[in-house]
């Protein structure tokens, strides 16, 4: 435990309110036996020093201990009076009542946000750190963005709109919410109670599906697309700060689903008429980690005609909405699937049924049937799938790397090892500007399962050697650690060629970063490994100016210019542990190609 900090000074003023002063020892003695929903304490402002640095001059917490009413609250690290002092965190023992907003300083880093009683304010707009909301939460808008930031709420939740943007966010029930938007993957989790086999009452935490889309609640003046055509939330600052709502309330029909009996029929209809749908019996179409269906079947003697959306990439959620052609009954199940694809546990209820577990449903059966009737384009790389027909017509590309996971969830396929600097910094600028738009077919990838390298060996102590992290070229080449040594700044990076061949690259993660700036992806083979730029048919990426500046400014490393430096960093690394590799790869009999043979 640090030493004890000095306070220097007993109250300070913030948003009109005056709060005790306090250290992270007497913090720790507030909030350090707080737990997530699975009895795991939240917070250590000692060992936390990202959250809670260490090295600013004056620290503090400020602390109110009874119920705080304020106009508006917008969390800084300083105030004008005290321009010397760090903010690390604002804790409300009361309840805390924000008439326009609530809102975090900045996406990277901001003061925690720690309210033991209620919260309550018009629009809540959450990011850069763990908050904690102990006491429930009554608000119209409650927003939580980028994945520097993590949320946990206990107790009653009642909110017209909860939406995440690439931030995980915890509650323990839904009281009254009317929508749950996550941007990509879901981001939001709710506890829930099932039974077991044995009949016990189990609390589990089960990542939740939006409901709704964006359009569906939200004003179209606060609505923007990206460049991939994803909705999301922009242009509401302003708004939030007058205490405005963003929320359309004329929307009724489309957020309460007014029409779907009518619109779901119709659905159905229209996809048993489209002729792929005549001659192999159903469709299926892949997008990203998501497949969409429609599937007419029979069951016990009755027909019914299904739509679903599968979320996976490790999620397993199924959202299915039937249609029983005989009793004209429509039913919605909400399924959560082991990994071998069987059901876990679900939720069902018929299209009429009050909930957010039956909207998410609705929306899937929904966008299903968009992404279904859409007219393919030359840039679709969705797969038309059905295992029952040689005549089907199969629509693959090369796949773009999905960068829509956390740290957290990136960290996960490292296992004890932690995660060098230099690497989250890298996870950092590809989140910022997409894979694959800084550096030639390079983008990180989450690769749990080794399938890629246990093909090499599946002897265990082979494929436990490796930590694949990044995606090499456009072929499916991989990068990946070699596991000589407890921390990864000290392990060589190799590359897994697609088409045979195992090579060092550089030594370490800053080296091949470096590689990186001359923006040509790795050429692999048995034999070698080798980066080529030819400038006669040389296309740069759109965002490679900003990747040098970046390597520049966080590094001081010069952009490399020419094949030539390239290979001099690769000869290094050669230099220092191709034998070494070849000596490994030789004990697992792995053929060692001509150029890698000493």
């Amino acid at each position: 435990m640090s030493k004890e900090e000095k306070i220097p000074f007993e109250t300070i003023q913030f948003a009109g309110v005056t709060f005790k002063v306090i250290n992270r020892h007497q913090a720790h003695e507030i909030i350090g036996d707080l737990t997530n929903f699975q009895d795991q304490k939240i917070y250590n402002v000692f060992e936390d020093t990202w959250r809670f640095p260490d090295y600013e001059e004056n620290p503090i917490f400020l602390l109110a201990e009874d119920d705080v009413e304020m106009d508006s609250f917008e969390m800084d690290f300083s105030t004008e009076e005290h321009s010397d002092i760090f903010i690390l965190g604002f804790i409300f023992k009361g309840n805390l009542k924000v008439t326009k907003l609530i809102s975090s300083y900045d996406t990277d880093n901001s003061p925690a946000l720690i309210v033991l009683g209620e919260t309550e304010s018009v629009n809540i707009n959450l990011f850069g750190s763990v908050h904690y909301l102990g006491g429930g939460v009554k608000c119209d808008a409650l927003l939580g963005e980028y994945n520097h930031g993590e949320l946990f709420v206990k107790g009653d939740v009642t909110a017209w709109l909860i939406y995440s943007d690439d931030m995980l966010m915890h509650f323990e029930r839904f009281t009254d919410v009317q929508a749950i938007i996550s941007v990509n993957r879901p981001d939001v989790l709710i506890c829930s109670n099932v039974t077991d086999a044995d009949g016990s009452i189990l609390t589990i935490e089960n990542y939740f599906p939006s409901t709704h889309k964006l359009s569906d609640i939200a004003a179209d003046s606060f609505i923007e697309f990206s460049d991939y055509g994803t909705a999301v939330l922009d242009h509401y600052h302003d708004a939030f700060k007058e205490g405005l709502s963003i929320l359309d309330y004329d929307k009724t029909e489309k957020y309460a689903y007014a029409n779907f009996r009518e619109e779901f029929i119709k659905m159905v209809q229209v996809l048993s008429e489209l002729e792929y749908v005549k001659h192999i019996g159903r469709i299926s179409k892949k997008v990203g980690n998501n497949e969409y269906s429609f599937i007419p079947f029979e069951y016990e003697g009755k027909k019914y005609s299904q739509i679903s959306e599968e979320i996976g990439n490790g999620f397993n959620i199924k959202l299915r909405a039937l249609w029983c052609h005989d009793d004209e009954e429509i039913t919605l199940v909400l399924e959560y699937l082991y990994d071998d694809g069987n059901p876990k546990y679900q939720w069902a209820n018929n299209e009429t049924a009050q909930g957010i577990e039956m909207y998410c449903v609705k929306r899937a059966a929904i966008e299903a049937f968009e992404v279904l009737t859409a007219e393919p384009s030359e840039d679709d790389d969705d797969d038309y799938d059905d295992d029952d027909s040689d005549d089907e017509t199969e629509y693959e590309e090369y796949e773009e790397y999905d960068n829509s996971f956390s740290l957290e969830e990136y960290a996960v396929q490292f296992g004890n090892y932690a995660l060098p600097e230099d690497l989250v910094k890298l996870y950092e600028f590809d989140q910022q500007y997409g894979s694959e738009t800084y550096s030639e077919c390079f983008g990180l990838t989450i690769t749990e399962e080794k399938t890629g390298i246990k093909t090499w060996s599946e002897k265990e102590e082979f494929y436990n050697s490796f930590i694949e992290f990044a995606g090499a070229n456009g072929s499916g080449s991989s990068y990946a650690y070699w596991l000589i040594d407890n921390d990864l700044n000290n392990c060589p990076i190799v590359v897994f060629g697609d088409e045979g061949g195992i090579h060092v690259v550089a030594e370490n993660i800053r080296k091949l970063i470096h590689i990186l700036t001359l923006d040509t992806e790795i050429s692999v083979d048995f034999d070698s490994a080798y980066f080529y730029k030819d400038d006669e048919y040389y296309d740069e990426n759109e965002n490679k100016a900003e990747f040098h500046e970046w390597v520049k400014n966080e590094f001081n490393l010069d952009p490399i210019e020419s094949n030539e430096e390239t290979d001099e960093i690769v000869n290094q690394a050669k230099e220092k542990y191709k034998k070494r590799l070849n000596d490994f790869l030789t004990k697992f009999d792995i053929e060692i190609g001509e150029d890698e043979e000493e």
